[in-house]
């Protein structure tokens, strides 16, 4: 396996794990009612599935490429409407966004360890939208990545 593929797994296991020990403390911290007890159950879902897509790639399992990319594809797009907002991203982000508001700005970050689930159907008054760069690289690599 080459050194990219180990660290895109490495990224994934540790921010899925991160992610689901946050998601799973926000339960035992109270559990929520409707629509955001089934976005936080939904985060942990996500990290847990970042995690054994992790766990897979660096055994060299049979799906576990593929498994990545859709992990790694999931965290790409940064969107926030008024009606609809998704970002999430486990390990580490690097993201790239514009902001449409009276005046239109940009940005770009980082954080890492880290992870993060936005995910409602309110997402603020002005239009942001972005590109996790970090997600959209380690998806190239293992687009293109040869074993």
């Amino acid at each position: 396996m080459s050194l990219l593929l180990r660290i895109v797994a490495i990224l994934q296991i540790a921010g899925g794990f991160y992610g689901l020990v946050g998601g799973l403390n926000r339960l035992a911290g109270g559990v929520p009612d409707g629509a955001a007890l089934l976005v936080l159950v939904l985060g942990v879902l996500l990290s847990t599935f970042a995690l054994v897509a992790g766990v897979l790639l660096l055994e060299g399992g049979a799906q576990a490429e593929r498994l990545s990319r859709i992990v790694q594809a999931l965290q790409i797009p940064l969107i926030a409407t008024p009606a609809f907002s998704w970002a999430w991203h486990v390990g580490a982000t690097l993201p790239l966004h514009v902001r449409f508001g009276r005046q239109v700005t940009a940005g770009i970050d980082w954080s890492a360890p880290s992870e993060g689930w936005r995910f409602a159907f309110d997402g603020g008054p002005t239009v942001v939208l972005g590109v996790n760069l970090l997600a959209l690289a380690l998806w190239l690599v293992l687009r293109f990545a040869r074993r």
